[in-house]
């Protein structure tokens, strides 16, 4: 037992709390090569939206945002056009989920959520909850 204490106290403890971080960082980039990384900072670039690219890559949306921030990519927030909302809010009365109009729109949960509750929609309850 003592020559295990020992063999413990001369391994390295890891004193980098941002470890996680950088291990995610690198499981997410060892799924894409350079060159998908590329091309994805390319569309965003040229307005392509990150659920389309979520989709694309098959990759999360935190995922698609960390590589892009990692690339020094500027972010937008690119709010739902007027045609975009009367369509969200038709569709949401009609009795469509958020997350289905979400991907009719090429926008995200949130934004359509926050589109619903902005023009006044009175939101059903969610499954399950």
């Amino acid at each position: 037992m003592q020559k295990l204490a020992e063999l413990m106290a001369t391994i390295p403890t890891d004193s980098n709390p941002d470890r996680d971080e950088v291990e995610r960082s690198w499981l997410i980039r060892r799924r894409l090569t350079d060159e998908q990384v590329a091309e994805m900072v390319g569309l965003y670039e040229s307005g392509v939206g990150t659920p389309a690219l979520c989709k694309q890559f098959g990759i999360s949306k935190p995922s698609v945002l960390e590589l892009l921030h990692d690339r020094g990519v500027q972010m937008r927030r690119q709010p739902l056009t007027k045609a975009q909302r009367t369509r969200a809010v038709a569709l949401y009365e009609e009795g469509f989920a958020i997350k289905p109009i979400a991907a009719e729109l090429g926008s995200s949960f949130g934004a359509v959520h926050r589109v619903l509750k902005a023009e006044s929609v009175r939101l059903r309850p969610r499954p399950g909850r």
